[in-house]
């Protein structure tokens, strides 16, 4: 469960950094560059999106794991009732 909320706060995180960052493309248009919020909304934007892809592939392995001890579990359940 805290992998997946941690997945979505960075979600949300990679959305706010990537509107800073059009922000300050914005301010462009405006005459007033503002390099710093683009740069920074770029960077902890693609940070905070790599951190939750990994995050997440880590959390769907675990759960694919823990099918297959699911199904391994069934499957000898099977086996000994076929046995008996």
């Amino acid at each position: 469960m805290t992998k997946r909320l941690s997945v979505l706060f960075l979600s949300f995180a990679t959305i706010i950094c990537y509107g800073y960052a059009l922000g300050g493309l914005g301010s462009y248009a405006l005459g007033v560059p503002k390099p710093v919020p683009t740069a920074a909304g770029l960077v902890c934007g693609t940070l905070c999106a790599f951190l939750a892809i990994k995050i997440w592939r880590r959390y769907i392995e675990e759960i694919e794991e823990e099918q297959r001890a699911r199904e391994a579990k069934k499957s000898c359940n099977a086996k000994e009732k076929d046995e008996d």
